[in-house]
């Protein structure tokens, strides 16, 4: 099944930060075979009648009654993956944000390896406002598919509103890595680097957005209040400016402007550092502690178990790989940081 749109967007346009749900490409109710081989080519057949229906009906804006028939098809074949993904999209679409978790959980179960049903959970999480349960999943299919740009960007709102800056920044710029024409993470980008009062950065992110869509509105109006807070801020670094007569300038004394009118901008620019840093440190020492010590003690908990269970450990093994990773991942941010840091002082 090919979606109507190249993305589905998650509720308002307008909405900031709205999430991304993954496209569900390629999707087919599972056949059966061998005995009663008969009977499963009718409810196959049948499957796909009542997909038609709910597709006919989602594309009218019939939302219940696309609902109608995705749960028909799902009486008929539980494990219908197509239709299950369907029924999640529209229940999203008619506001049952609850309901639309149960479904991409179930998908999450029928097919685990699929990174998408995990970005699809973070999207919705994050409407619900459940950004931690957001951050969480949003990881998951990052482990399955680190190519994926929208799941770095709904991680980057999930971090956004759990107040990690620094990791939410990291999440956008790997977003619009993989898809350099992402003009929504352009835009958070731009609006979450003017929260922390770069205001260049978040002039250059606003102007990017405005380069591949130039019609983008909250981009242009975001850009000309940046645009203004930077005028305050270099008119507060000096508030009584500078006369320089024009027969006597000689090119010392332009250097020597350029370089007082520079240096509040530069002073500024180690502050943000040293406070992204500050917060990945902090971040960094709070996953050891907080996550990956504990899932460490409970692997040794799971291996002393007198009746060890093949499923119990698996579990926990991977849980320990996947809070690893991440842990590695904040480290290799934060030795970036420091370093931009250096660089920085180094001019």
């Amino acid at each position: 099944m090919r979606p109507c749109r190249p993305r589905w967007s998650v509720g308002n346009s307008g909405r900031r930060d709205a999430s991304f749900l993954a496209p569900p490409w390629d999707i087919r109710p599972r056949r059966g075979g061998g005995r009663g081989e008969g009977r499963r080519s009718m409810s196959v057949d049948s499957v796909e009648t009542l997909l038609q229906q709910a597709r006919a009906r989602s594309q009218k804006r019939d939302l219940s009654g696309a609902v109608s028939c995705y749960r028909q098809a799902l009486d008929v074949d539980p494990d219908s993956a197509e239709a299950l993904e369907g029924l999640a999209m529209v229940l999203f679409q008619a506001g049952d944000l609850p309901g639309a978790v149960e479904q991409f959980s179930r998908l999450a179960l029928l097919q685990p390896q699929e990174a998408r049903h995990y970005v699809n959970l973070g999207a919705v999480f994050n409407r619900q406002g459940q950004h931690a349960q957001a951050a969480d999943a949003l990881r998951k299919a990052i482990q399955r598919d680190r190519r994926s740009a929208d799941a770095y960007y709904n991680l980057g709102i999930a971090q956004r509103k759990l107040n990690q800056s620094s990791m939410a920044i990291s999440a956008y710029k790997e977003a619009v890595r993989l898809n350099p024409l992402m003009v929504e993470a352009y835009q958070n980008l731009g609006n979450l680097y003017s929260e922390l009062g770069n205001y260049q950065l978040a002039i250059m992110n606003f102007q990017k957005a405005l380069d591949i869509r130039p019609d983008f509105e909250k981009a242009r109006v975001a850009l000309q209040r940046a645009e203004d807070a930077l005028e305050k801020t270099k008119a507060a670094s000096s508030p009584f400016g500078r006369l320089v007569s024009a027969d006597r300038l000689e090119s010392e004394d332009a250097d020597t402007a350029v370089e007082t009118q520079g240096t509040p901008l530069d002073r500024q620019q180690v502050l943000f550092l040293a406070r992204e840093l500050r917060l990945l440190t902090e971040d960094y020492r709070n996953l050891l502690k907080g996550r990956l010590e504990p899932g460490i003690h409970n692997l040794q908990r799971v291996v002393a178990e007198s009746k060890v269970s093949g499923l119990s450990l698996a579990r926990a093994v991977t849980d320990l790989e996947e809070i690893y990773e991440l842990w590695l991942q904040r480290g290799r941010e934060l030795r970036q940081k420091a370093a931009e840091l250096r660089d920085l002082c180094r001019r």
